[in-house]
């Protein structure tokens, strides 16, 4: 071995007890979880749409006209305005259907005190549908983290669910782990793969400021669009550092436990769509064919130019396959 690769071995040595002190300290920090915080962060410049109600500390929306379709919304912290006013479910209600979702508690306008964990989810949709008199089976929607809420409803609530969509999704942190990121996307001898391990063991204990939690929305989101172009980052202020992280965080903490659904994906009964970005870095392929083999009543378009976000990357064509699945336009085949 020569004189510079020894010379490699302390360095290297150093820089992981330099790291170890580091995590250690962390520990002895007070988390600091902010909640309700996002229409003053978020809202100013973007005005929020307003619920349909607001009761018990749940804020319920239905966006559109038409036959009812349960969207679930991302239980995690990673977005910056109500589900209802973003482009999936404004997709959904441009093919003539009323949206139906909520605001997870802890978040916008739902002011309950969060639980943070799948049967709050379910509790949630529950409440959701019954608020607005919905009884009779509805079709179940979601997208990513929001996709596996969607599927647990569809495990646990076969009765209330009549088909199922899921986009870009996974059976559970397992599968997330073994396909997502940052291996998916970064390799560890690049500092983002290390960035999102260290900066996401951080957020998830609330031992970080909101500045790290959108440094690190800013760098997945960037990583998870195939077109770079079309990822906006969220501006970083100063006083960012003096706030905390979403409380919504503690999603991603108590569900790395394992949460998975993996041996139970043959108790979906509903028809379902499985979509999937064949770029897509945080559900790649892998997960959406895990999807495709453990449920019986299953079929998966591919969108070959698009990451994570194939109803932003690919809109019409994505719009044009759920419309023929969900209100038979024509053949749900893949975009050319």
């Amino acid at each position: 071995m020569t004189k510079k690769r020894w010379f490699l071995i302390p360095l290297l040595l150093l820089l992981g007890i330099l790291a170890v002190l580091f995590l250690a300290l962390e520990l002895y920090r007070k988390p600091n979880y902010i909640q309700n915080f996002e229409e003053q962060e978020y809202g100013r410049d973007h005005p929020f749409m307003q619920p349909h109600s607001v009761k018990e500390g749940l804020a319920v929306y239905a966006v559109g006209t038409g036959e009812p379709l349960l969207l679930f919304p991302y239980p995690h912290g990673h977005t910056i305005e109500p589900m209802g006013q973003g482009p999936l479910a404004q997709t959904l209600a441009g093919l003539g259907r009323t949206v139906i979702t909520f605001d997870v508690p802890g978040a916008y306008r739902s002011t309950r005190e969060p639980v943070g964990d799948m049967e709050e989810m379910i509790r949630a949709a529950d409440e959701t549908l019954d608020r607005l008199g919905i009884q009779e089976p509805v079709d179940v929607a979601g997208h990513s983290m929001g996709g596996l809420a969607a599927l647990a409803y569809a495990i646990e609530r076969p009765q209330r669910t009549r088909r199922l969509l899921l986009a870009n999704t996974m059976s559970g942190f397992p599968a997330a782990a073994r396909c997502g990121f940052p291996g998916s996307a970064f390799r560890p001898w690049e500092a983002n793969y290390w960035r999102i391990i260290i900066w996401g063991m951080r957020i998830n204990d609330g031992r970080a400021d909101l500045a790290l939690h959108k440094k690190l929305y800013n760098l997945m989101g960037s990583a998870s669009f195939h077109d770079k172009t079309l990822f906006s980052p969220i501006k970083i202020s100063h006083d960012d550092y003096d706030k905390g992280v979403p409380v919504r965080m503690i999603w991603s903490k108590n569900m790395y436990r394992g949460l998975s659904y993996a041996d139970r994906l043959g108790e979906v009964h509903a028809p379902t769509l499985i979509l999937a970005g064949r770029h897509d870095p945080e559900a790649s392929m892998a997960c959406s064919q895990e999807l495709l083999q453990g449920i019986t009543d299953g079929s998966l378009i591919i969108f070959a130019e698009s990451g994570h976000a194939p109803f932003i990357e690919e809109a019409p064509h994505f719009a044009a396959v759920v419309d023929a699945f969900f209100n038979g336009h024509g053949a749900a085949t893949p975009p050319p």
